[in-house]
């Protein structure tokens, strides 16, 4: 089991490929936030997860949390609830991404390109400014206890 005791947030977890990261990482180990737009996707994910996994003697633990990738509250409640639970984040997975339906550029309103730009670029600005935070503080506190 390769990350015990690790926790790790997964974006877009509720379906495709988050939800097959959410259970990879879970099945090696790990305590897995599974994040997603649509509450009751995650919801299923993280259970599905569970009752997988309730055989196993060793394995991660599965949470639904969910919320928009595009707000900065959603990441800090998403970071909170991890730390509650877990203490630290070691890995995001930023798997959550959107596109506008297939058409010539020229016909992509503004509001479709904010909503991807958002979805895909921006929310790896909030990811970093909420992680790197949290990892710089726990790598302090680990120097400072040495």
């Amino acid at each position: 089991m390769r990350l015990q005791g690790k926790t790790i947030i997964v974006t877009g977890g509720g379906s495709g490929f988050g939800e097959g990261i959410a259970k990879t990482f879970a099945r090696e180990g790990a305590n897995v936030f599974v994040n997603d737009l649509n509450g009751p996707a995650a919801e299923r994910v993280a259970s599905e997860i569970a009752l997988v996994l309730s055989a196993e003697v060793k394995h991660g633990r599965a949470i639904a949390v969910q919320g928009d990738v595009t707000k900065r509250e959603d990441w800090q409640a998403l970071h909170d609830a991890a730390i509650d639970d877990f203490g630290s984040v070691q890995i995001v997975a930023n798997n959550a991404d959107t596109t506008h339906r297939n058409k010539p550029v020229l016909d992509v309103t503004e509001a479709e390109f904010d909503r991807v730009y958002a979805v895909n670029v921006k929310r790896l600005y909030w990811s970093v400014e909420h992680s790197s935070c949290r990892i710089s503080a726990s790598r302090a506190a680990a120097r400072s206890s040495t």
